[in-house]
């Protein structure tokens, strides 16, 4: 599996009624800071946007949709004037995230390139050979032995034990934890199996539990039908 991280630019354009709107990470940081602080200039700032994009952006989006998605309120002599974002540009932003969201889920998946080495009609299972493993998953359609096959998991799929997991539907590897990665109550785990290396998401409290550090050998595992295979022409 590539353990180069994938990175991505993000334009999209948004159907909103008989209205389509173009819209990318930048716009929608912009969006969603003048959401949370109320105020076109320190959206402006938090995003590194000039002041004047920042307001040729909206006009920009603005005219696309043919409504207001920022609207402002002027304050009395002293100041204290307000932004904020129209309904019509709430749902905009909330589509975006969620494109976004989906495409961050594909980019984080667990890649993994092998070749189907058995298939098992009966049982209804195949097998794919990796570089140093083997994987079982159920069976596809227009799948043959000899086919070389994409596999995807999600890092959440994962498990990790100290102990090698015995179950007829659950694939478990050794393998060493060469990288962690903490953020909130979550870690992220990397762990070489065999050349491979998988990447699992795994709580702070499960971390301490196990007394997981970069280093330690543990056996990560995932239920068959937890991966996805497509076959690469």
């Amino acid at each position: 599996m590539p353990d180069k991280k994938m990175r991505y630019k993000l334009d999209v354009e948004i159907e909103m009624g008989d209205k389509t709107i173009s819209m990318n990470n930048k716009k929608s940081k912009l969006l969603q800071c003048i959401n949370k602080y109320g105020s076109i200039a320190k959206a402006s700032e938090e995003t590194s946007i000039p002041y004047r994009t920042a307001l040729k952006n909206i006009e920009i989006m603005e005219t696309e949709l043919g409504s207001p998605m920022v609207v402002t309120k002027r304050g009395g002599k002293g100041g204290g004037g307000s932004s904020e974002l129209t309904d019509e540009g709430k749902q905009v932003l909330f589509e975006f995230i969620k494109v976004n969201r989906a495409l961050k889920k594909h980019v984080d998946l667990n890649e993994m390139i092998g070749t189907i080495s058995a298939v098992d009609n009966e049982k209804r299972i195949m097998k794919v050979a990796l570089n140093k493993n083997e994987i079982t998953i159920p069976t596809a359609e227009n799948f043959d032995v000899g086919d070389d096959v994409l596999i995807s998991l999600s890092p959440g799929s994962i498990f990790i034990t100290l102990e090698p997991h015995e179950s007829s539907v659950r694939n478990t590897f050794e393998g060493t934890i060469t990288k962690m990665q903490f953020k909130d109550d979550a870690v992220r785990l990397d762990v070489d199996v065999g050349g491979d290396n998988v990447i699992a998401d795994i709580t702070e409290l499960s971390r301490e539990k196990l007394d997981l550090n970069i280093g330690k050998r543990v056996f990560i595992g995932f239920k068959a039908v937890s991966a996805d295979i497509i076959k690469i022409d």
